[in-house]
């Protein structure tokens, strides 16, 4: 939360055990997230790792599963919460470990060194970045901020390339990014496509500072705090030619009916926001929609998925 202090409580877990962990911490939680314990670098690249079907995605045999609180947690309940669910499971009950989050803009400090990034004809940098951009590149300044999506991460990255691949095939006229962040996604298909595009983010803070991005690079894009395809912003504006979603598995997932019926037969969307070993829990439903897959764009573990809805007949 913008001002406020945050604390995470993690508990190390494996793919069969982490779902169960994670509805213990949820109660306690305003965000939640599983991750791999052991980092990428430290396993050979290209051998599959191991992992197991925890009845709604992939997950590493060794997770971690993290909730944040915007309270100072009860580590006495939580520890009963855990306890519980691993005794309900035949487990050991792992250890809670709870840290608080420094109230420091840690995104805003790395930012300041980075070079600008260049992803297919899209340059993405900081205010601090003032060589030109080499001719023919769509430049998007981006200051560094708190909001997620400044173009260092790889899935920002990923669907930079997915949206360049996109545009080689099409012009959408009507784009909507859903869980837009800085709105790196939306301003890069604005410059390209010369597209009208709503920026939307349950963050009121992202949407702030999504605006003044928007501003700041001269684009008048609308900038809506939006919980979901219902709000009236998004409904007011479809169907969408291309729809930008980097958000999470989970999400995507639960949303794919809305957006089906928020794209236009023959449009497109961009997944991402999760690790490749979660593309047959985000897909199943697509495809059970009649989303086809058209491309894939990996970043390291994360994955981009430009996936279309079918034309009509």
């Amino acid at each position: 939360m913008a001002g406020g202090k945050t604390w995470a409580v993690a508990v190390a877990a494996t793919a069969t055990t982490a779902p169960a962990f994670e509805a213990a911490l949820e109660p306690f939680a305003i965000a939640l997230t599983v991750y791999e314990a052991a980092p990428a670098a430290a396993r050979p690249r290209g051998l599959p790792e191991p992992a197991t079907w925890a009845g709604d995605l992939w997950l590493a045999d060794a997770c971690i599963v993290e909730a944040v609180t915007d309270a100072p947690p009860n580590r006495g309940q939580i520890e009963m919460a855990v306890a519980i669910a691993a005794a309900a499971m035949g487990v050991a009950r792992p250890e809670v470990v709870v840290r608080e989050i420094p109230d420091i803009d840690w995104q805003a400090k790395v930012l300041e060194s980075l070079p600008a990034i260049e992803v297919g004809r899209f340059r993405v940098r900081g205010r601090h970045v003032t060589e030109p951009a080499r001719a023919g590149m769509f430049d998007l300044e981006i200051e560094a901020g708190a909001a997620f999506g400044s173009g260092e991460h790889e899935t920002t990255r990923a669907c930079l390339e997915a949206l360049g691949h996109v545009l080689k095939r099409s012009r959408p006229r009507r784009v909507l990014d859903l869980g837009c962040g800085t709105g790196v996604l939306g301003l890069a298909a604005a410059k390209a496509a010369k597209a009208d595009v709503l920026l939307t983010d349950i963050d009121p803070r992202a949407v702030e500072v999504a605006h003044a991005a928007a501003r700041r690079n001269g684009a008048l894009l609308p900038a809506r705090v939006a919980d979901g395809w219902q709000a009236p912003a998004i409904q007011a504006r479809a169907p969408y030619d291309l729809v930008l979603a980097n958000i999470l598995a989970r999400p995507l997932r639960a949303m794919a009916g809305d957006l089906y019926r928020g794209l236009k037969p023959g449009g497109r969307a961009i997944l991402s926001g999760f690790l490749y070993w979660q593309e047959p829990f985000v897909m199943a439903p697509h495809r059970a929609r009649g989303f086809q897959l058209e491309r894939r764009v990996r970043q390291g573990d994360w994955l981009a998925l430009t996936i279309r809805r079918a034309p009509r007949r």
